[in-house]
């Protein structure tokens, strides 16, 4: 019987399972958290944004159509006109000072009627308001911004910074800037500026035209500007003190490849600067809020970004906010390290569980494969202990009790096989055997073997001694029937009768009968030398068509074969002589090479109307042999 090649244990494959099983609910448990706890900082980071973003809109909208209609008187004022003109001004800039001073008061507040402009209290407060006022400059076609100084406390210029050219040195640029200049219209410009501390700031500008009377064309324009991120930053920085908020916001504003901010490292807004702009030629341009994370030397950001100048400004500019994510990575740190922890914690425990149930079931399973292997080997009184009542007991009693009926199964075929062939044994216990009653036409060989004079023999003989006898003589001519391929009918008193070609046909089954005739005639002259009693058999052989099947009652079968060809070997068994084999012409022409016979007389035979050819078999041919088996249909 083939062996199973053994393969992984069932505890292994329990354990691996399991393990598997925790650990991708582990991390899929983890990955969930993980992205909650993101999603939460995101959206924390998104509204802080936003209220900057609010902060800058504010700011904005702080300039009233009034002052809007200021920068357009102005703008018109003859000593700006005759400035971008570059001839000699009628007007000088303390004319101009002194009348944007009295705008600028009667739109900041009201004089009280009957107070002429520049007296009272409203005096002592002129640098502060002045400085309010922003900063005033001049930007010619070609881009140029000079700066008009403004009068100081002591009617000095106050030292104040100095623009940057306006950089019109790309395609899309110079573009813009030529859109810029056919607008008749007021606009936001966010321009660089260098402070007279060489440090660099943004300003957001008020852009009013500057037309010449006469002929109405464009001279330049008016600048009006003020810190761009000033009120914005003071918001953020008071929203976060008053949150408590530890990991303070780096703002900005992003323009001209350049970050300004009041409160970043002159290091930090270049790293920055280069990220955003390698962050804008990736994407689309527009004004959509962008969000990336980038590392700015030991630390992690989340950048926020967002178009605060139209799409067609010459500059883009853009508010940046830097949010560290230190504390989220040191969350999500946290939680992998907790969630491993846990989960090693459960797979561990799980392994555990796995191990009692693998053994628990295993050590049931072991019982079961020893038992059949026990079964295997022919130990039918093999039973497994019955260690639960869950499904594994259930299969545990099923094997005993297939066990039990595998026993009582043998020891039926075991007494099948005393009482009948074994052939007819098996073939009744396998079910192939039809136990109905009736039979069926089958071509085969009968031989009969009788004992010659055995009354005579036996006459003085103990009881005893004559069922001894018996026994002998019929287990070793039963051995050569069955080697033959023949099955043991029955036996009637001191004769044998066998079948060949009932049950199981091998093909030439008339040369099988006719050499276990000889041969058991060789094997009782061997047994004639030693016993103490000489028996001499006489065997008869015939081939035919009979009928073969269950006869008898309904209660008691017995297997059998019936018909005249039956009758005819019963018959040449008597007619033969001690220790002869006498056979019909049909047993004769069927076997192949022809055996060695002698014709004998005519026999004329109880029971048959006319005489029957008969031969007497001297020898068959050494080359015959059994062939495989094939059953009838």
């Amino acid at each position: 019987m083939k062996t199973m090649k053994r393969g992984m244990r069932f505890q292994t494959k329990l354990v691996i399972t399991l393990a598997l099983v925790v650990t991708g609910v582990s991390i899929a448990l983890v990955t969930a958290i993980e992205a909650k706890v993101r999603q939460s900082y995101v959206e924390r980071f998104s509204n802080e944004f936003q209220f900057l973003m609010a902060g800058v809109e504010r700011s904005r909208q702080k300039r009233s159509d009034d002052f809007l209609e200021l920068c357009r008187g102005l703008a018109s004022h003859s000593f700006i006109v005759e400035s971008l003109k570059g001839g000699k001004t009628t007007a000088t800039s303390g004319e101009f000072w002194e009348h944007y001073r009295k705008s600028v008061f009667s739109m900041e507040e009201p004089r009280a009627k009957g107070q002429p402009p520049g007296n009272g209290k409203r005096t002592a407060g002129n640098g502060d308001l002045l400085n309010k006022m922003g900063k005033i400059a001049l930007m010619n076609l070609d881009g140029e911004v000079h700066d008009l100084p403004s009068p100081g406390p002591t009617g000095a210029s106050a030292k104040r910074g100095q623009y940057r050219k306006l950089n019109i040195q790309t395609t899309q640029a110079e573009a813009a800037f030529e859109r810029f200049l056919e607008e008749d219209s007021q606009q936001t410009l966010y321009r660089p500026i260098e402070l007279a501390d060489r440090k660099a700031a943004v300003l957001e500008m008020v852009s009013t035209p500057v037309k010449d009377p006469e002929t109405g064309e464009i001279l330049g324009f008016l600048l009006r500007s003020t810190a761009a991120e000033t009120d914005a930053e003071r918001s953020l920085e008071r929203y976060q003190e008053e949150f408590g908020i530890n990991d303070r916001i780096k703002s900005g504003i992003y323009v001209g490849g350049e970050v300004f901010s009041r409160t970043l490292t002159p290091d930090f807004s270049a790293a920055m600067a280069k990220h955003i702009a390698s962050q804008l030629n990736s994407e689309s341009s527009g004004s959509e809020e962008r969000r990336f994370e980038v590392t700015i030397g030991e630390e992690d950001y989340m950048i926020y970004l967002d178009a605060i100048s139209a799409d067609h400004a010459i500059l883009p500019a853009y508010q940046m906010a830097a949010f560290p994510i230190s504390a989220l990575r040191a969350d999500l740190a946290e939680i992998r390290l907790r969630g491993s922890g846990i989960g090693g914690s459960i797979l561990l425990l799980a392994i555990g569980i796995a191990f009692l149930l693998a053994r628990g079931l295993s050590i049931p399973l072991k019982e079961l494969a020893a038992g059949t292997e026990a079964i295997r080997n022919g130990n039918l009184d093999h039973q497994v202990k019955i260690r639960s009542s869950d499904e594994i007991g259930e299969l545990a009693s099923s094997f005993n009790e297939m066990a039990e009926e595998l026993k009582q199964k043998a020891m039926y075929r075991e007494l099948l096989g005393k009482v009948s062939d074994e052939t007819v044994a098996q073939a009744l216990v396998s079910g192939s055997l039809d136990l109905e009653l009736g039979g069926e036409i089958k071509d085969v060989s009968v031989l009969f073997c009788d004992i010659r004079g055995f009354t005579q023999l036996t006459e003085e003989m103990h009881p005893g001694e004559v069922i001894e006898l018996l026994n002998d003589h019929m287990t070793a001519m039963t051995t050569l029937v069955r080697k033959h391929g023949g099955v043991v009918d029955k036996f009637v008193g001191d004769e044998i009768m066998a079948v060949f070609g009932a049950l199981k046909s091998y093909g030439n089954d008339a040369l099988n009968a006719a050499s276990c005739a000889l041969e058991m005639i060789e094997e009782r002259k061997r047994m004639n030398e030693q016993a103490g009693h000489p028996i001499h058999i006489g065997v008869g052989v015939a081939t035919g068509e009979v009928v073969a099947g269950c006869m008898g009652s309904v209660d008691r079968l017995n297997y059998t074969v019936l018909g005249a060809r039956v009758n005819l070997a019963a018959r040449l068994c008597s007619a033969a002589g001690p220790l002869e084999v006498v056979t019909d012409d049909e047993t004769v022409a069927r076997i192949s090479p022809p055996p060695e016979v002698e014709l004998l007389s005519e026999l004329a035979l109880k029971g048959f109307s006319k005489p029957v050819q008969a031969y007497r078999i001297e020898s068959i041919p050494q080359e015959t042999a059994l062939s495989e088996p094939a059953l009838h249909s």
